[in-house]
């Protein structure tokens, strides 16, 4: 079994690099020469990577350093001869004023299926670097003391300068242990100087950089020459280009007002925070810094408002080991409603599920069981004070509970039973440090009640309506250089709950899920190194008890306390595994297994047997109280819009508190494919499910779900919109 899941994940990771290779020949002129590879050798004071990406000639882009050509580059002579000159340029901008390329070969190499390639190679002789002697800031000496700040408007400027000065060698001129002169360092410090000045309010401020550059003794003296001027304070605002949009609201949400002290931070993050609005297409603050002698410093703020109001329509389906269903959504939004900026948002989303239809189980639907969504959602900016955002949400919906149909099932006699959900959410969301952090306290009510779809007898003893009262708090710290598609940065988000704690509701708990997602551009500007990192803690005071096997109703899955206890369950664990967990396993796929009690009667016989700890074929997802998730996963283009993916997903979910499993990972290794549009990647997974790499107790095995099989193969099939993380 081991082999013919290692054969179909060469030969299935295989495919969309065979795809992108082929592609690339395709491109290629019948004479064209590619790059194989470009080398610098001899230099290594400095960085070659950044060295190479300036390059016009440069290395076809290969998988992740493996042999698949995603992408030919042609190799062409006029252009090497400009990068050579590049290259001398980019090290005397480094600091290494003497740098000269000794040599520069083109070596051709053995053709690869009948592609002709050479590789470039450049010898660099970078010379002695010149040393930052000294750094001196005249004129900070006469500058204020700044009493408002921790620290004095002079060591601010002096913590601003990047370079560190050599230490003389006693007895000699010769410098030791400084920084190498480097112009890019040189320039980004004179702007810092300038902010570091500006948001203490010298919005005149002048900083005037020289380098006085020795060749002989291959050392610098720089020197930054400030000169404050007054202090300047913000002048008249004048708000241009709303049509619609009240500007009171406009000029609470920026927070600026005339004769504040100029602060340049400021400045820019009201202009971010207007831009986050989403209520303008283009945001735009301008400073008057003509009239110095005047102290003050006019704005501008121009605006040009988006559409404020629209409709939405679409259609979707669902085809997985649970269901085939689809679905019709439908929304409107006001973004100016009743003209105060407040935004109204409406949105239905009704489906058809075709029961028992489903992967695996390919059978003419007997009922379609119908589910449907309504959200209604105000959110009001400049609530309380002029960032802040009050939030006001209501939920409407009812949805079958489904799971994977056992074997022998005959879906004629299966219990179905749904929950008709009514959520009411009341909050508000403020952000800090230019939106890059998000925090967002709310309350939430939520009364699900239980329906049922086919009907099998009356609804037994325990299932009864499940009310979670519960505030949240909401954190969100997100650096990445795109929401949508990123290629780097990180995002943190941590949630916490605390379900009962105003002493109302069903369940009392504390829950908390921390999530790290980390980016990394690898081996071209294109591909993207991806991996994410979750953990999640419940803390249940008042149910849980039917998880725990010492626990005497246990035994009996069909007693009014476990079902109510397992009713409860369904709101509040965990689960893993689906499209965005762990992709090798099917939704819920991944944690405690065992009989539910509010399904019976059912077609196939789900008692418990006392002799043996496996409730038999009747296993449905319990969920647990600890879970971790960890997926790593690499991006790369294949051509234009298209793009794939191979990933390695791990996760466990355990039915004790603060239990984590390293010998149970179930581990899924896959690939897929991306197609890229405006509102997010059209994505196609395929993950398979590894053999378990450790040995666990039968009392563990037992509680483990069977995902079954696809085509004969331990493989999960997801398609989506979005990435998975």
């Amino acid at each position: 079994m081991l082999s013919r899941v290692v054969v179909f994940v060469l030969w299935a990771g295989s495919l969309p690099f065979w795809v992108g290779c082929h592609r690339a020949e395709r491109a290629l002129a019948p004479d064209a020469v590619t790059v194989d590879e470009v080398v610098v050798s001899g230099g290594d004071e400095v960085p070659e990577d950044a060295l190479l990406q300036g390059l016009a000639t440069s290395a076809s882009q290969r998988m992740l350093g493996t042999g698949i050509v995603l992408e030919y580059e042609v190799y062409d002579e006029n252009l090497l001869t400009r990068d050579l000159e590049r290259v001398e340029r980019y090290y005397r901008g480094r600091g290494y004023y003497e740098a000269k390329v000794r040599a520069a070969r083109v070596v051709h190499l053995e053709p690869k299926r009948g592609v002709r390639r050479v590789r470039v190679e450049i010898d660099v002789d970078a010379g002695q670097p010149v040393i930052v002697r000294s750094v001196k800031t005249p004129g900070t000496e006469r500058l204020p003391i700044d009493t408002g700040h921790k620290r004095t408007l002079a060591t601010a400027i002096t913590e601003a300068v990047q370079f560190r000065p050599c230490k003389r060698r006693l007895g000699t001129d010769l410098c030791a242990d400084g920084d190498v002169f480097d112009e890019k360092v040189f320039e980004k410090t004179r702007q810092d100087i300038e902010d570091v000045m500006a948001n203490r309010g010298f919005a005149f401020a002048k900083v005037e950089a020289k380098a006085d550059v020795d060749l002989a003794t291959h050392v610098a003296d720089v020197v930054y020459g400030v000169e404050a001027g007054s202090r300047a304070r913000i002048g008249r605002i004048v708000v241009e280009g709303l049509e619609e949009i009240p500007e009171r609201k406009v000029r609470a949400q920026l927070g600026l007002r005339a004769g504040q002290l100029y602060n340049r931070k400021r400045i820019r993050g009201a202009r971010d925070a207007l831009a986050a609005l989403g209520r303008f297409s283009n945001v735009e603050i301008v400073e008057d810094l003509s009239q110095p002698e005047s102290r003050t410093v006019p704005l501008t703020v121009n605006l040009k408002e988006a559409k404020l109001r629209g409709v939405r329509a679409g259609v979707g389906a669902r085809f997985d080991v649970l269901k085939f269903a689809n679905s019709v959504l439908l929304g409107w939004e006001d973004r100016n409603f009743l003209g105060g900026m407040r935004s109204l948002s409406a949105e239905n989303r009704f489906g058809l599920i075709y029961f028992p239809m489903r992967f695996g189980r390919l059978e003419a639907p007997i009922r379609a069981l119908p589910e449907d969504h309504f959200r209604l959602t105000l959110r009001q900016p400049s609530f309380l004070e002029g960032r802040t955002e009050g939030i006001l949400r209501a939920d409407v919906g009812v949805a079958p509970v489904l799971y994977r149909l056992p074997d022998g099932a005959d879906p004629h006699d299966e219990r179905i039973i749904g929950f008709f959900k009514l959520k009411g959410t009341g909050g508000v969301s403020r952000s800090f440090w230019r939106q890059h952090l998000k925090v967002q306290p709310a309350l939430n009510w939520e009364e699900n009640v239980p329906t049922t779809y086919r009907r099998q007898g009356p609804n037994p003893a325990g299932l009864d309506r499940v009310r979670v009262i519960y505030p949240d708090l909401f954190l969100d710290f997100d650096f990445r250089d795109d929401p949508v598609s990123p290629s780097k940065g990180l995002r943190f988000i941590n949630t916490l709950e605390a379900a009962g704690v105003l002493g109302l509701g069903d369940v009392t708990d504390f829950k908390v899920q921390p999530d790290l997602r980390v980016y990394l551009p690898v081996g071209g500007p294109r591909v993207v190194l991806a991996t994410r990192a979750s953990v999640g803690l419940l803390f249940p005071q008042d149910y849980g008890q039917s998880l725990d096997p010492t626990f005497g109703e246990y035994l009996n899955p069909s007693s009014a306390a476990v079902i109510s206890d397992q009713a409860k369950m369904l709101f509040r664990v965990f689960y893993s595994g689906g499209p965005n967990s762990n992709r090798g396993y099917p939704y819920q796929g991944i944690g405690p297994h065992g009989p539910l009690g509010f399904l019976a009667p059912t077609s196939v016989r789900c008692d418990f047997d006392p002799a043996t700890p496996d409730p038999s074929i009747c296993k449905r997802p319990l969920g647990g109280f600890t879970l971790w998730e960890f997926s790593l996963e690499a991006r790369y283009p294949i051509w234009g819009a298209l793009g794939a993916v191979t990933f390695l997903d791990a996760s466990d979910v355990t039915r004790e508190r603060m239990a984590f499993r390293a010998n149970n990972p179930h581990l899924s290794p896959g690939v897929g494919l991306r197609y890229h549009t405006p509102v997010g990647p059209i994505r196609f997974d395929l993950g398979y499910r590894l053999p378990r790499l450790f040995k666990i107790s039968k009392q563990e095995l037992a509680g483990e779900p069977d995902p079954g099989t696809l085509l004969g193969l331990p493989i999960a099939i997801h398609i989506m919109i979005g990435e998975a993380f």
